[in-house]
């Protein structure tokens, strides 16, 4: 069960993080936002720039729920590891 519980935290933080750490940054002032929706105008997505910030935020929100739980998972397989031996 230990084990499990670090594999499955590994791949959640794996998959979560660079995700919230990209999505934190765009959001984080107003220079990395412009950078960012000027990155997304260029694909030319018809949708305005309030639909994708606040999609934005929700997926920063939903992946910063998955590295807390990937970090609870892996610290709770190596406590578990430790007080088993």
């Amino acid at each position: 069960m230990n084990i499990f519980l670090i594999v499955i935290g590994a791949i959640l933080l794996l998959i979560c993080g660079p995700i919230f750490l990209a999505t934190r940054t765009a959001t984080k002032n107003q220079a990395n936002w412009d950078d960012f929706y000027k990155t997304v105008e260029e694909k030319n997505l018809p949708a305005p720039e309030e639909v994708i910030y606040k999609l934005v935020c929700k997926i920063n929100f939903w992946t910063m729920i998955g590295v807390i739980l990937g970090l609870f998972s892996v610290l709770g397989g190596i406590i578990l590891q430790i007080t088993i031996k």
